[in-house]
């Protein structure tokens, strides 16, 4: 999808770089409920659908499963938050912290879904794009292979990339917030000389690569909806 060499290395490396790191919080959190390691684990799988769409060959992979497995993951988000209290936290303010998630995955699912009905009748072969309906094959020098041509498929590719760009500002902002507190805690910690304090001082560290993380992959995505416009 992406034709620009630079751009499509520079996304290939973040998405493959956030589906590590949504691993490793799979694995190495063990002690985390089950709904945080979970939601580690489509986050990665997301990063790695992402970093597919960015090369020709993610084009032929399925589109329905994918649609179908993103749409499920972003109702899931919203239900978790519902039904599945993870704390003293009121549901209502859970609901609100998990709802980015959801739009996240709800976008992907949207991106997937509009670029298979593109590719319906038609496909791409030896990195060539041919015409297809619902694609428009632009002109030599274009970031991508192929864009969106119908009006309401660009609106909405263009809504989802500021929805995502104010997300990732949004997030980005918080991570470094919370990165600003690791110091005290650390400090705290030191003059405590406890391991809660040690404790505390990971916890509020991975809070803050995880937020980070967050405000990566919906810049990251952002881009690739901006890319389709």
């Amino acid at each position: 999808m992406i034709a620009a060499t630079g751009l499509r290395w520079i996304l290939t490396l973040l998405f493959c770089a956030l589906a590590a790191y949504g691993l490793w919080r799979v694995f190495a959190s063990g002690s985390h409920p089950w709904t945080a390691r979970l939601a580690h684990g489509l986050h990665a799988v997301m990063a790695l659908a992402m970093f597919a769409m960015a090369w020709s060959w993610g084009m032929d992979l399925p589109g329905t499963p994918q649609v179908v497995f993103f749409s499920a993951a972003a109702a899931w988000f919203v239900l978790a938050a519902v039904a599945l209290p993870s704390g003293p936290e009121p549901w209502l303010q859970a609901l609100a912290s998990t709802l980015p998630h959801a739009v996240m995955t709800g976008a992907m699912a949207w991106m997937v879904a509009a670029m298979s009905s593109g590719m319906s009748a038609g496909g791409t072969g030896g990195g060539q794009a041919h015409d297809m309906p619902g694609m428009d094959m632009p002109a030599p020098g274009a970031l991508a292979t192929m864009t969106l041509s119908t009006a309401g498929d660009r609106w909405g590719a263009g809504l989802l990339a500021l929805v995502l760009l104010v997300l990732g500002l949004w997030w980005l902002a918080k991570g470094f917030d919370a990165g600003r507190l690791a110091p005290r805690a650390s400090a705290g910690g030191a003059t405590g000389g406890s391991v809660t304090g040690s404790a505390t001082e990971g916890g509020v560290a991975h809070a803050a690569w995880d937020v980070g993380c967050h405000a990566l992959m919906a810049l990251g995505m952002a881009v690739m909806f901006v890319v389709m416009v």
